[in-house]
């Protein structure tokens, strides 16, 4: 999903308690910024620690065709969605800028 600024999103219930659903079918869910530059912090403001009550993870700096690349690559392997979900914030190749 693409979010505002760090991580934000609509507090709308029934948008949450679908996140919420998908989650637990496992779905996963990441969380992407529109921002050209900075990264998701689902932790900072309380929309975004809502999300990830959701199940949504932080997808930090990651753009959208390296998000569904490494979705791509990860549900090919026959892993199962906790390790998938784990995979994802986890730099794999390149594709997140590591923490300083």
């Amino acid at each position: 999903m693409r979010s505002y600024g760090v991580g934000n999103a609509p507090q709308n219930k029934e948008f949450l308690k679908e996140l919420e659903d998908a989650s637990s079918r496992g779905i996963v869910v990441v969380n992407l910024t529109q921002c050209m530059s900075g990264k998701v912090n689902m932790g900072g403001y309380a929309t975004g620690n809502a999300l990830a009550h959701a199940g949504v993870i932080g997808g930090a700096d990651m753009t959208v065709e390296a998000t569904l690349t490494k979705l791509h690559y990860l549900l090919s392997q026959g892993l199962d969605t906790q390790t998938i979900r784990e995979a994802m914030t986890q730099n794999l190749r390149g594709e997140l800028t590591p923490d300083d």
